[in-house]
């Protein structure tokens, strides 16, 4: 099995675009919603609401990963235009 040379590994950045952000906002915000909605009306059993809290964590967590990479690619982007 090869693996890439160390310099490319160091090198590789994911990139995301400001609609792929805001698309996998939106749909984080729907799913906490519906969470939400379903503990509200009892859909959800009170059994499952600690894996509830989990999932909304873990979006939670996931959106702010995500932000702060945006902030990152700005930032980068301002300063190679300069």
């Amino acid at each position: 099995m090869k693996t890439l040379p160390l310099q490319t590994q160091k090198g590789i950045k994911m990139k995301i675009s400001p609609k792929t952000f805001n698309l996998i906002t939106y749909i984080s915000l729907a799913i906490l919603i519906l969470l939400l909605v379903g503990m509200l009306t009892k859909i959800i059993p009170p059994e499952y609401y600690i894996h509830t809290l989990i999932v909304a964590i873990a979006l939670f967590v996931l959106r702010i990963i995500l932000r702060i990479q945006m902030i990152g690619q700005s930032k980068s982007k301002s300063e190679n235009e300069k």
